[in-house]
């Protein structure tokens, strides 16, 4: 969790002498994201033939205002390559990039394979990923006890399925606060999400060795007003726990307020430790869905079955016995038949004889199915409304040993949106929903806006995405954010509808490649040429297992972590300290946003790839190149048993060694080869040997260049 530096008051000291007073109180300029967006005019340009979309307006008048002019466009296998692994985390496919190619009409070309990439299902599964970064999701609670959330796969998968479906992003901020408290849905799949949703507030860290309850009640409502904030709103308003925040207008009173509203709510994580069990009850889903009712109804059936079978092979055994009864013959004192009994008698006897065995066996059976009850309903992390809802009082400095008057629970108060008033018997989670989703809110729309912006670009407006108040970085183009947010609010909050406007703008389709701007502008934020980005871990290693011929796109169900943990007590499974790297397995096929994530133990893969940490709400990854890197790709078994499938996919290709070599490069940089890096691979080749061995070394030394890590 982030917590305000002890050097901050210093920084404070200098703030409030720029003005030469140092004694003198500086009244604080009004925060630029606190103030209401609106659509803006277009402004004019001189180029008029070049802008195809109000973003090129926007950013094209910048540019010029600076003398600036902006690149030409990128090739078009650059250009697939960019759209594949923006919107869906994957590598296009040869053919498609050459159909692109070839297209006499690419700008019709290029808005039917938006659509299509829009409409994939990889879609959720890439974007999906973005939000679990902001989420701070993760399956274990980290801290002294690292206990198993053995149930959080359930919200990733939410996750995905949401953004699948173009869940509007005001549905999707009051499902993960709220779920819990909306109308349900008519769908009963869709009403188990809006439980599943509420998980965002239960993956985070959970210091689950507390022994103070008050503690750990504020420590986890810390952590939930810290996500919440700068999930949503771009705020840290957890640095007013202890005192008014040092910079942004948020009091401790307003901190307090919404600790109310999260210690008004049960968690319902399915874990517990010895000392903590107010967590170990989950939500039961799929109470009044077909699911549900289909596993009743085959319970039933296959009792019903059963005892019919039971009854038939009864009355089958009882018939005969009846018979040999009336023939003066009776089984219960008969042990062996006697020389003088006929023979249709003796099969009647072996007959009832082995008849009454299965009778036996079909009655253990039966009272066992009896003593079943119908199937459970499978289980999420989730919450509820508190049976004695609270308002909580503000702690001295954040000491809980040192509560002071109580607040009524509310939201910060700084925005110029009014919090519906929040019942008696309410938390104020569903008030706290509608407050943030609200249409008049200045830093939702803005904040989401700027990371979409973000993962398309390379680089957000406001180059601080989860930090919108005074310390964070001012916009870009202030003008294009707001009218973006305004948009996206007026035309339903879609993510894929803003997404779509994005890249099929022409600054989206610029090239990367260094030009007279480099001077001006070298850090490129005025946005005269596309930014270079490294891929993250996930697309890298999905991009390895997809030329592999492995990659397993189906969603994974169920959570790997309940097999390295260790059971403590009925609800609680704790990955304890043996458990680290070594126990972490990434020999799964499935897509990256499927592996474990274990808090204080990271995959290689992931870590050395600059993988979200799990502990905090991050919505800009950092980016590095190191020399760990290389060395996981070069030493990695699974790098090169998927090398080694590369290689086997070329081999299995029509044509001869110059096709093959092509293709291969294709494969992992979308572009044609140069004739003198052709020259090279053919080089290689003579090399190693025109054999799988000399292939796989090929392969692998493709998989490891730095075009196949960067999109342009």
């Amino acid at each position: 969790m982030r917590r305000c530096l002890p050097f901050l008051s210093t920084l404070i000291l200098l703030y409030a002498c720029q003005s030469g007073l140092a004694g003198e109180a500086v009244p604080a300029a009004p925060l630029w994201s606190l103030q209401p967006f609106a659509i803006k005019p277009l402004p004019q340009v001189r180029h008029t033939a070049w802008p195809r979309s109000r973003i090129d307006h926007f950013l094209l008048a910048r540019l010029e205002q600076e003398g600036l002019d902006p690149n030409a466009e990128a090739m078009p296998a650059t250009l697939m390559r960019r759209l594949y692994f923006d919107l869906i985390g994957l590598p296009p496919p040869v053919a498609a990039v050459e159909e692109f190619e070839r297209s006499p009409h690419p700008q019709t070309s290029w808005a039917l394979i938006v659509e299509r990439l829009l409409a994939s299902p990889e879609f959720g599964a890439r974007w999906g990923r973005h939000w679990l970064d902001v989420a701070r999701y993760a399956e274990t609670s980290g801290n002294t006890r690292n206990m198993a959330y053995v149930l959080a796969w359930r919200y990733r998968n939410y996750v995905v399925r949401a953004f699948n479906r173009d869940t509007p992003f005001d549905e999707f901020v009051r499902e993960q606060i709220a779920g819990d408290l909306l109308p349900p849905s008519n769908h009963p799949l869709r009403r188990d999400d809006q439980l599943l949703a509420t998980g965002f507030l239960n993956v985070g860290v959970k210091s689950l060795g507390e022994q103070d309850k008050v503690l750990y009640d504020m420590n986890v409502a810390d952590d939930q007003i810290d996500a919440t904030c700068h999930a949503f709103l771009g705020l840290s308003a957890n640095c007013a726990r202890c005192h008014d925040h040092k910079f942004d207008p948020i009091p401790t009173t307003d901190y307090h307020a919404l600790a109310g509203i999260f210690r008004s709510t049960q968690n319902l994580s399915g874990v517990q430790t010895n000392n903590v069990t107010k967590e170990a009850e989950a939500m039961p889903l799929g109470m009044d869905g077909p699911q549900r009712m289909t596993a009743i109804k085959r319970h039933e059936k296959e009792l019903s079955d059963m005892q019919k079978g039971y009854e038939d092979l009864a009355k089958r055994r009882n018939t005969m016995r009846d018979e040999l009864v009336k023939a003066g013959f009776d089984p219960a004192k008969i042990v062996k038949p006697p020389d003088t009994m006929p023979k249709e008698m003796v099969g009647k006897m072996i007959a009832v004889t082995t008849l009454s065995k299965d009778v036996e066996e079909w009655k253990l059976r039966l009272a066992d199915k009896q003593k079943r009850t119908p199937p459970t309903p499978p289980l999420g992390m989730s919450v509820r409304e508190s049976e004695a809802p609270m308002d909580c009082p503000v702690y001295e400095k954040g000491e809980i040993k040192k509560p002071l008057a109580p607040v009524k629970r509310g939201a910060l108060s700084a925005l110029p949106v009014k919090l519906a008033a929040i019942g008696e018997k309410e938390s104020g989670r569903r008030q706290l929903a509608d407050w943030i989703a609200s249409p008049h809110n200045p830093l939702t729309a803005r904040v989401i806006v700027n990371r979409v912006w973000l993962h398309l670009f390379g680089r957000g407006i406001v180059d601080t995405p989860d930090d919108f108040g005074r310390m964070g970085r001012k916009p870009s183009h202030p003008e294009l954010l707001d009218d973006l947010a305004a948009r996206f609010v007026r035309d339903g909050w879609g993510i894929k509808s803003l997404i779509r406007e994005l890249v099929l703008s022409r600054a989206y389709r610029m090239d990367s490649g260094n030009g007279a701007g480099l001077a001006i502008d070298p850090a490129n934020i005025l946005l005269w040429r596309a930014n270079k980005k490294r891929l993250e871990a996930e697309p890298l290693r999905d991009a390895i297992l997809d030329l592999g011929g492995t990659l397993d796109v189906r969603p994974r169900e169920g959570s790997p972590i309940a097999d390295l943990a260790q059971p403590i007590t009925p609800q609680g499974r704790e990955v304890g300290r043996k458990h680290f790297l070594n126990d972490l397995k990434d020999d799964t096929t499935h897509r990256s946003i499927y592996l474990p994530i274990v808090r204080g133990a990271q995959m290689p893969m992931m870590q050395c790839f600059n993988a979200a940490d799990p502990g905090l709400v991050i919505g800009a990854r950092s980016v590095s190149i190191t020399p760990a890197q290389s060395l996981v790709l070069m030493n990695s078994d699974t790098v090169m048993n998927q090398a080694q499938g590369f290689a086997r996919r070329i081999l299995a290709t029509a044509g001869g060694t110059d096709e093959h070599l092509i293709r291969a490069w294709r494969m992992t940089s979308a572009r044609q080869p140069t004739a003198g890096e052709l020259n090279t691979l053919r080089a290689f080749i003579t090399t190693t040997g025109d054999n799988v061995t000399g292939w796989t070394q090929l392969c692998h030394a493709l998989m490891q260049s730095g075009e196949f890590q960067t999109i342009y």
